[in-house]
Order: C-alpha cells, then sequence, then structure tokens
C-alpha cells in the first residue's frame, strides 16, 4: 500500500469516528427525552478490493448502518397496557369523585337524614298536637330531600363534566392522528429519519392512552393506524373523530369517513375515552336510578298514607312530598293512587316512558283476565320520544287483584314499575272500558321537594273524629321505615346497598390499578433494557471514539511525516 493510502485510512478514521461521536453525544443528550430509543453505531470495514495470494489490509472503516435500539413487541405491548392503566388510572379518578356523593362517615349524610325524618314521625306519633314536632317534622323533611336533591345534582354535574371532558380528549386525539400522518410523509421521504420513527412512536403511545388502536406499517414505511377495523389515518389521509350525545342522551364517538359517520363507541374497549364512557353512561346512570327509585318509592308510599290522614285542621287528601309522576285518569271510576319501582334494574333500562293501563270486559289481544272477574287489563308504553305505542306483552305484566278491602284495588308490575288502581270490580265492569296514563319523572331525585309548609295539615290522625289526639296515621307513616321498601329491603338497607355498592366498586379499582401500574413498569423496565439510555454505557463509548479520534489523528501525522522523509530523499 502507498503511503498516500495512509491518509486514506486516517481519513476514514476520522470521520467515521466523529460521526460515531456525534451519536453518542446525542445519546447523552436525549437520556431524558420521552420516546427516545437508544441509537448504536454499526462500523465495518473497507476491504481493498484486490485480490491476492496474500493477505492485504483493507482500506478503512466506515459506518455500515446506525441502528435504533427498539423491540416492536415490547413496545406493542407497552402499548396497550399503557392504554389499560390509562383506562384504571381515569376510572378510579372518577368512581372517587363518586364515592364522595355517597360518603356517609358524618351526620351530614342521606342516611342520617332518612333515619332523622322517620324518627320525627315517630315524636309527632307520641304528640299529635304539638306544634313544635310538626314543624321539626317538615324541617327534617326539608333536610332529608336536599340532601338527595345534592346528591342527584352532583352526579348529573359529574356526567356534564365527563362529556366536556370526553370532547377536549377527542380533540387532543385528532391533533395526535394529524401529529402521526405529518410523521408519516416526514418518514416515507426519508426512512432513515431514527428520531421521527421515536416522535411517531410516542405519539401512537400517547393516542393509546385516550383511546386504544391498531397500527401496521406499510410498504413505504407508513402506519397506518385502525379502531375496530375503522381507518383513523391511512395512505395519507386523516378521518377525524367526534363525539356528541345520541337520542338516548348516551354519548357517541363517531369516525367522519367518506361515507359517512361510522360509530365506534363499542370498539372503544380502554384508554381514558372508556373510562369516560363507562363512567357517564352506565355506571352513574345506574347509581341516579337507584337514587329516583328511592326518591320515587319515599315519596309514594308516604304521600299515599298521607292523603288518607287528617291534619289539625281537618283537611285530608293532601300529598306531604311533591308528586314524581303524572297521572292521567280518564276511567269513569276508579283511581290510580299508588305508583312505586319495583326493580331498579329493570326500571332504569326503561325510564322516560309513558305507560298506559286500559281495562275492558271484552279482552283482546295484549289484555289478561283479572281472576274469574269480567274485567281484562292491558298495559303499553310509548316509544322514547312518546310518539308509537307498543303492547308490552301480557305474559311480562304481574296482575293480582285484592278484593278483601273495600273498594277492591289491583297492582299491575311491569318494566320494574307497580301501580295500584283502587275501584271495585262491578264498578269497573260497569264502566265497560277505560285507561290510565302514567309517566315518571326522569329526574325524580332532584326533584324530589316538600309539599306542606303549614305543620298543621300533616295528617297525623286517621279518623277526623279524633282530633287532635288521634295518632294512628302518624305511626302508620313512621312504621314505613322498617317495612319492606323496595327489592326486599328497608329503606335504609337500600340505600345502604349503594353506598355499599359504590365503596365495592372503589375498592376494586383501586386493586386494579395498583397492579396495572406494576405491570407496566415491569414493561417500562424491559422497554429500558433495550432502548433506554445508560449514561456509564454511552460515557465509556464516548472515551473509545475519543481514544480512536485522536489515534486516527496520529497516524495522519505519521503518514504526513513519512511523506515529507520520502520527499527528502529524492532531493525536492
Amino acid at each position: 500500500m502507498a503511503i498516500s493510502g495512509l491518509f486514506d485510512i486516517g481519513k476514514t478514521a476520522l470521520l467515521t469516528t466523529r460521526r460515531a461521536l456525534d451519536t453518542v453525544g446525542n445519546n447523552i443528550a436525549n437520556a431524558s427525552t420521552p420516546g427516545y430509543s437508544r441509537q448504536e453505531v454499526v462500523l465495518e470495514n473497507i476491504p481493498s478490493g484486490v485480490f491476492s495470494r496474500v493477505g492485504l489490509s483493507g482500506r478503512g472503516v466506515r459506518i455500515s448502518d446506525i441502528q435504533r435500539m427498539y423491540s416492536s413487541f415490547v413496545n406493542l405491548q407497552m402499548r396497550n397496557e399503557s392504554s389499560l392503566l390509562s383506562y384504571y388510572d381515569t376510572y378510579n379518578n372518577l368512581i372517587t369523585q363518586l364515592e364522595d356523593v355517597f360518603n356517609e362517615s358524618s351526620d351530614y349524610g342521606i342516611s342520617p337524614s332518612i333515619n332523622s325524618f322517620f324518627n320525627a314521625w315517630d315524636e309527632v306519633s307520641q304528640y299529635p298536637d304539638g306544634y313544635a314536632q310538626r314543624a321539626q317534622l317538615l324541617q327534617q323533611a326539608e333536610t332529608m330531600t336536599v340532601r338527595i336533591n345534592q346528591a342527584s345534582n352532583t352526579l348529573t354535574n359529574q356526567r356534564s363534566e365527563i362529556l366536556k371532558s370526553t370532547k377536549e380528549l377527542v380533540d387532543t386525539a385528532n391533533t395526535y392522528l394529524s401529529q402521526l400522518n405529518d410523521l408519516n410523509e416526514k418518514i416515507a421521504a426519508s426512512p432513515g429519519a431514527l428520531d421521527l420513527k421515536d416522535q411517531r412512536d410516542y405519539t401512537l403511545e400517547q393516542l393509546n392512552k385516550i383511546m386504544n388502536v391498531t397500527s401496521y406499517e406499510d410498504n413505504s414505511g407508513r402506519y397506518a393506524v385502525l379502531i375496530g377495523g375503522t381507518p383513523l389515518v391511512d395512505g395519507g389521509k386523516v378521518y377525524d373523530i367526534k363525539v356528541e350525545l345520541a337520542g338516548s342522551g348516551s354519548m357517541r364517538v363517531s369516525v367522519e369517513l367518506p361515507t359517512g359517520d361510522s360509530d365506534i363507541t363499542s370498539t372503544i374497549t380502554s384508554g381514558q375515552l372508556k373510562a369516560n364512557l363507562q363512567m357517564r353512561d352506565t355506571v352513574i346512570p345506574n347509581y341516579l336510578t337507584k337514587l329516583n327509585a328511592m326518591a320515587i318509592n319515599i315519596t309514594d308510599q308516604v304521600n299515599y298514607y298521607h292523603r288518607q290522614g287528617y291534619g289539625l285542621d281537618s283537611s285530608t287528601n293532601n300529598n306531604f312530598f311533591n308528586n314524581l309522576y303524572t297521572i292521567g285518569d280518564s276511567s269513569a271510576s276508579g283511581a290510580m293512587s299508588s305508583v312505586k319501582i319495583d326493580s331498579t334494574t329493570i326500571y332504569g333500562q326503561n325510564t322516560g316512558k309513558i305507560y298506559q293501563v286500559d281495562y275492558n270486559t271484552t279482552g283482546g289481544a295484549g289484555y289478561q283476565q283479572e281472576g274469574a272477574s269480567g274485567v281484562y287489563w292491558r298495559v303499553r308504553e310509548s316509544s322514547d320520544d312518546g310518539t308509537t305505542w307498543s303492547d308490552i306483552p301480557a305474559a311480562s305484566v304481574a296482575l293480582n287483584a285484592d278484593t278483601s278491602t273495600t273498594p277492591d284495588f289491583r297492582t299491575l308490575t311491569f318494566n320494574g314499575i307497580q301501580v295500584r288502581v283502587d275501584g271495585d270490580q262491578a264498578n269497573l265492569a260497569a264502566d265497560t272500558s277505560g285507561s290510565f296514563n302514567v309517566s315518571i319523572s326522569a329526574n325524580a331525585a332532584s326533584e324530589m321537594g316538600v309539599a306542606l309548609i303549614n305543620p298543621n295539615k300533616i295528617a297525623a290522625a286517621t279518623n277526623s273524629a279524633l282530633l287532635p289526639g288521634d295518632n294512628t296515621n302518624a305511626k302508620t307513616i313512621a312504621g314505613l321505615f322498617s317495612q319492606t321498601f323496595m327489592e326486599g329491603s328497608t329503606i335504609t338497607d337500600f340505600y345502604t346497598s349503594i353506598v355499599t355498592a359504590v365503596g365495592t366498586d372503589s375498592a376494586a379499582s383501586a386493586g386494579n390499578l395498583k397492579f396495572q401500574n406494576g405491570l407496566v413498569k415491569e414493561l417500562e423496565t424491559r422497554r429500558q433494557d433495550v432502548s433506554g439510555v445508560s449514561l456509564d454505557e454511552e460515557a465509556a463509548k464516548l472515551l473509545n471514539y475519543q481514544r480512536s479520534y485522536e489515534a486516527a489523528a496520529k497516524m495522519i501525522t505519521v503518514a504526513d511525516e513519512l511523506f515529507q522523509t520520502l520527499l527528502g530523499m529524492t532531493g525536492r
């Protein structure tokens, strides 16, 4: 090899080592950069290109590749598990807020106010002519209704805040999708841009924290991003996501495709959006349904007995609470006197409808006969918008008649609702036909309130002739506290079941969050083993490449000295 070859070898060594130093320096600079993957230089010998029997040295060194230390499998696991962690973290925060609504650790909860309300009725039964006891009863009733109102309003406001948060998340997701598309185009134009690939993977991971998406790399190096088979980023195009309220009031998440909106709500299985959807449209409505049912039943049962009693002023047929349902009575005789919730599960699926209870003496489609009498009953339900009607199958309507009282009454149970219709069979049969319409407030817990203002109208007596000392009606209403209230439970037991369910859900959520957090930390450790920057290792490489650079420079110096010596020998 000629002396000039030493210059070439030294030059390649200098340039290659400097490039390696650049890579090490970049690793050190980005050691704390989120989503950065360590880069490593791969060196190779430059062959001489000459064939010979004797060994020939090469022509120096060059960089064959700069590798991105990246495991697609670990990163895929990390994206999926981080999406679940984001779901559990968001859900845990929301359920903690929900738990605060039903906090019964102090005397200011709903349960103590219910106890105080019925205790006040017991006090009135002991002093039926006492004005102070009656005034105290109204005060306790007001306290109970206000606390139930507040709980309902807080849950409703929480749903509103979740909707607002969801819209913000969707806006952020659309920003990430736009960024992914931009990065796709830059990477397609410059496939060796490792930093851009890091940014793209990091952006994809952030998107997964909002909602679970899948991705694959096409032949041009672009990522196609989908959710449940619906494209979000594909072939240089971005399809925006939007959230809106459906006719039922639930959130609907869809993708705006050229062919029309594609509903992806059911395909969102993890991430912050999933937690918001589940909490707003399933969990909170479930507790609101129970709270509404409790308000309806307390109101209905107290009002039912209160209307039958007499106040100190001999007034009767007064509601104690505001009515939480509306009855339209078109029959010639009989009356729908009670409407209460029988099953919160079924009732929760049928809120906001109008029900029509019909009777006649001829029967017909959808009717069932009341015992051996000549009266037939049918129940119909309206559509959600109240424009159309359909029969509830007779097999789904439980009809029970009680002829031991005067007047007779019958109860019809359907869609989680139980209604009582008073009126002798003979009178109903004489009418030939009749109907009742009933609609229940969808916001009963927030609308619950005390109807009475004058303490003298509190109906403690059953017999007006025995005023002011008759306390039998007050005893009856006070006794409601210990009677079966709903779903086989007393009032306090029913409310306690709500509080217990929230606490159990919160505890389970905290446990899931802890487990998922540990799993993600373990995966992060595995990812750092592959992609993370170790400053100690990079410092060692830096020292090694520094020495190599100095040696290459020395080689060029030596080559120069040899060349000068050769020139001196020629006399030039």
